[in-house]
């Protein structure tokens, strides 16, 4: 409705034969050349842009989440650029974990085309061993809550914040919104850190679809 009113006045003034001036559109600095907290201010402001987006992709699909982020950009509540964070220098064609990180599962499962983000809760086979990881000990019915015989991502992944994980002492439990992540960014501050795995941090969006935070790459030591 906005774009469709800022067209409508132009139109106006132009028949009213009013002289209006051209606007010039403020171009964001190149990434390379901001310090590193304009930098990560830069990658928490696309972060939020994400989880506004799931957020009305939620609100219009009974509080579900997308399959693929791509869903977003296909049910247009999300331009394709906003899927390409600006630390990734591949451009989203390395997927959610950056290729030289070789040291870590690279979740390939997860790859979306042009996207640099790692989406949780999509709906791909979760290939990492759950069984032994969640909280509870479930079994595959247990998680499997669609029951077509696959376990996904966005099942393993929210059966964890329901019930927690074996790194939680002495017992498991569920986790707040605020701190269980979403859609995950690991090209913060790459590749400056690409050979330091020990001082590697990832920007999180949580499962309130608000909350914005840094942990390390496995996050749930961070609780």
């Amino acid at each position: 409705m906005k774009k469709r009113s800022l067209i409508s006045l132009a139109a106006f003034a132009l028949i009213a034969g009013c002289q209006t001036q051209p606007v010039a559109v403020p171009v964001a600095p190149p990434y390379a050349s901001l310090t590193q907290a304009e930098q990560a201010d830069r990658l928490v402001d696309e972060m939020k842009t994400v989880g506004k987006a799931l957020q009305a992709y939620s609100r219009n699909h009974n509080g579900r989440l997308p399959p693929r982020l791509n869903d977003l950009v296909t049910g247009g509540y999300l331009a394709t650029s906003a899927l390409v964070s600006s630390a990734d220098p591949s451009g989203g064609k390395e997927g959610g974990v950056p290729d030289a990180y070789s040291e870590w599962s690279q979740e390939t499962e997860t790859d979306e085309p042009g996207s640099s983000y790692l989406y949780e809760f999509c709906q791909a086979p979760c290939k990492w061993d759950w069984k032994s990881y969640l909280g509870g000990k479930p079994e595959q019915s247990d998680v499997d809550a669609d029951r077509d015989g696959v376990v996904t991502w966005a099942e393993a992944k929210n059966w964890q914040l329901l019930h927690g994980d074996t790194t939680q002492r002495p017992s498991s439990g569920p986790y707040s919104l605020s701190r269980f992540p979403v859609v995950r960014c690991f090209w913060y501050q790459y590749p400056e850190i690409r050979d330091k795995p020990e001082s590697r941090s990832v920007i999180n969006l949580g499962a309130d679809l608000e909350t914005v935070f840094f942990s390390k790459p496995w996050w749930e030591k961070d609780q």
